[in-house]
């Protein structure tokens, strides 16, 4: 008999569009073999179905919108380890429909993403069911630890999607450390791996492109990426950078005021203002018809974009995985990217990429240049890069994974 599972993604992404998302219906899609999957979102002007099979329940998040205008005013009354966004005050509404609705759905398990307030709510409501909290941030080890051990204990399993987040929350729980797994991100395959070389039409030429994906925010290093283009960009006069992605600052309380990496929070620098005006203002004039910002690209159309690049550059400060860094590798892209986070994870140094220290221009820009100059070395990373991807990151075998994970949470 099919057990009966929930995911509750983003609240405020109702088109399916944040890399939470993403994560919840890859693995959602290859969990109907087992499961009755319905995915928990928020109603919107930008809907968009979920895959065959997958139940989409869209509850109404407009009251939680209204209550924040009042809501909002009381975030001075807040404190760093004790959040406005970690309250039971942010989103209550929607928590509150969400513990019911599932209380009517009769599910079996519900995975909740990144929202511990509603571990409660749902507890509280929910008493037989088991809940697995999603974690794609450190807040758990950060927050206020008496607070968050409350939620923390009344979860049957606490996932992570990088061993550098898991190992800060066994850390902070020790007493919970038994119910605390990692399980890392994925690519699906099927649409981005190919082998590395193979070229996507018969007789081009492959561009000299640097690619950089990412939200345009400080914390993901666009600014670091320019500085470096700006000291390779008159060695190669054929080079290009294109940067795939939107400004979507990550708020300061999310992250950098969080963080006790000093170089993390150097970021607080570019607070407040327009980072894009800070990014472009940093790019050499004489350089920018050889820059190209390309926006938001949908997930569908990225396998094409990292195909006709080079050379894929990541310079994050804060990364809890890096989900287009392992994507670039399984399009055969050789990378460099940031030693932080869940970074080290995905990219060995040396054998699947090259590795550099996060805020270092020089160091980037030194081995963006050894690839330029290496097409050897691009080819054996690039290789190496792909069969890493395959053997660890395939979201067939993370979804496999999962089901054992929900099979030992029933059994508990």
């Amino acid at each position: 008999m099919k057990k009966r599972l929930a995911f509750v993604t983003n609240p405020l992404d109702s088109g399916f569009k944040s890399s939470i998302s993403i994560v919840t219906l890859e693995l959602a899609k290859r969990l109907l073999a087992e499961n009755e999957v319905t995915v928990y979102t928020s109603s919107g002007k930008d809907e968009r179905p979920a895959p065959d099979g997958i139940s989409v329940r869209r509850l109404q998040a407009g009251p939680d919108k209204t209550l924040r205008r009042l809501t909002g005013r009381l975030k001075p009354l807040y404190s760093l380890k004790k959040p406005f966004f970690s309250s039971p005050l942010y989103y209550p509404w929607y928590g509150t429909r969400l513990a019911l609705d599932l209380k009517k759905g009769g599910f079996d398990i519900v995975h909740v993403h990144n929202f511990t307030q509603f571990v409660p709510v749902i507890r509280a409501l929910n008493p037989g069911m088991k809940i697995v909290l999603h974690m794609h941030s450190e807040w758990l080890s950060q927050l206020d630890n008496r607070t968050m051990r409350r939620r923390v204990k009344y979860a049957d399993m606490v996932l992570s999607c990088s061993e550098h987040i898991t190992a800060r929350t066994r850390n902070a729980f020790p007493e919970a450390a038994w119910k605390c797994r990692t399980l890392h991100n994925g690519v699906d395959l099927n649409r981005f791996s190919r082998a590395p070389g193979a070229k996507a039409v018969k007789g081009t030429k492959k561009k000299r492109t640097l690619l950089s994906v990412g939200r345009i925010t400080p914390d993901k290093g666009l600014h670091t990426v320019i500085d470096a283009f700006n000291s390779l960009a008159s060695r190669y006069p054929d080079l290009e950078l294109c940067h795939i992605g939107q400004e979507r600052i990550t708020p300061v309380e999310f992250l950098i005021e969080l963080s006790a990496d000093p170089l993390v929070s150097s970021l607080k620098a570019f607070y407040p203002g327009s980072y894009s005006k800070r990014v472009m203002e940093r790019l050499d004039p004489a350089l920018s018809s050889r820059v190209i910002f390309a926006g938001h690209v949908s997930h569908s159309e990225m396998a094409s974009k990292y195909r006709e690049a080079m050379i894929f550059l990541n310079a994050s400060y804060h990364e809890p995985f890096g989900m287009p860094i392992a994507e670039a590798m399984a399009c055969g892209l050789p990378v460099v990217a940031s030693r932080t986070g869940g970074i080290p994870e995905i990219v060995e140094n040396g054998f699947s990429g090259l590795l550099v220290e996060p805020g270092n221009a020089d160091a980037l820009a030194a081995a963006a240049a050894e690839l330029l100059e290496n097409a050897s070395l691009r080819d054996c990373l690039a290789r190496a890069g792909l069969e890493r991807v395959k053997e660890r990151f395939s979201w067939d075998s993370i979804a496999a994974e999962l089901a054992e994970f929900y099979r030992g949470a029933a059994r508990s």
